[in-house]
């Protein structure tokens, strides 16, 4: 008798199964349908919550810049708007990423393929799948009580520094889940934007206290008596520009985990792995989403609680 028979009809994939049921010439048919239809609707999510992830990306910094063109704009009017604007603009980064730097950055020694190949092996497997045409640096970061993982640079040249005691505390899948998350933020060139944004915080805070500064002046010789509301807004500036801030650190972390579990198609290793960091971290298991969602602190973090992180894996997985 056959044991296991596939078949097809139109776009469902049909596979039935027999196992012997403990009496003579009986057996247990179990069926399994898979409509490739439902494939499509999960892969039609995961774009869906990337497209919400850029756009909530996209609006933080725009928030950032319009926030910063009318503390500009306080300052000088147009030419002080353009001012701070082409002042905050994106530079290149001219952090050059070798052996020697990584030690004096961080203690962090280089790793070679012939100590840990396995490392290599599923780095290797990972980048292939993200498109990466090199691969970044491995390093480790000699702190055995410590679990946390680092990406540094641009596709072109990028380093990962793991922990000491992250390659001791997780297993080889939660370490793929790590590298996969960090690969993202690799390939997402989220360093660039962050440091974007980081940029635009700076240059908030500096226009905001000339407007200040300004205003205060003005104020003393007699001048602009309704300037009140323009001064709240300058003296809230830095606070509303870091909160924009933090917020898009949160989205572009859920981004990387979202594209790890593209990489890795591994959600129970994920989620192993951030439930761990929470509880060597905090030493306690993750609080619940719902009480997560009623915390106003959860506004002043730069990555989202863990619960939902794991609760949109899993709503992205099954």
């Amino acid at each position: 008798m056959q044991m296991l028979r596939i078949s097809r009809c139109n776009t469902t994939v049909i596979l039935d199964i027999y196992t012997p049921s403990g009496a003579a010439g009986t057996f247990l048919r179990c069926r399994i349908e898979l409509d490739s239809r439902h494939r499509d609707l999960f892969g039609h999510q995961r774009l869906a919550h990337q497209t919400a992830n850029h756009q909530s990306s996209a609006l933080a910094i725009l928030a950032m810049m319009l926030l910063l063109a009318v503390c500009g704009w306080i300052v000088g009017g147009a030419a002080g708007m353009q001012r701070a604007l082409m002042e905050s603009a994106p530079r290149p980064d001219g952090t050059v990423i070798t052996r020697e730097n990584m030690y004096r950055w961080f203690g962090a020694r280089l790793l070679s393929h012939v100590e840990v190949p396995d490392l290599f092996a599923i780095l290797t497997k990972v980048c292939s799948r993200a498109g990466l045409v090199r691969l970044p640096e491995l390093y480790c970061l000699p702190a055995p009580g410590d679990m946390n993982a680092y990406a540094l640079g641009r596709p072109e040249r990028s380093a990962i520094v793991l922990t000491e005691g992250l390659l001791r505390g997780m297993t080889r899948q939660e370490i793929a889940g790590i590298l996969a998350h960090e690969v993202a933020h690799i390939r997402n060139n989220d360093a660039w934007t962050m440091s974007w944004a980081t940029a635009l915080r700076r240059a908030i805070d500096w226009t905001s206290l000339a407007g200040l500064t300004l205003l205060r002046t003005r104020h003393h010789h007699g001048g602009m008596t309704s300037s009140r509301p323009l001064a709240t807004l300058l003296s809230a500036a830095p606070t509303l520009g870091h909160l924009l801030g933090l917020a898009l650190s949160r989205v572009r972390e859920l981004d990387a985990d979202a594209t790890a579990l593209e990489l890795t198609g591994d959600s129970r290793a994920l989620v192993a792995a951030l439930e761990k960091l929470e509880r060597h971290h905090t030493g306690a298991a993750p609080m619940r989403a719902s009480a997560v969602a009623h915390d106003p602190m959860r506004l002043l973090r730069s990555h989202p609680a863990t619960s939902e992180r794991v609760g949109t894996l899993l709503n992205l997985a099954y």
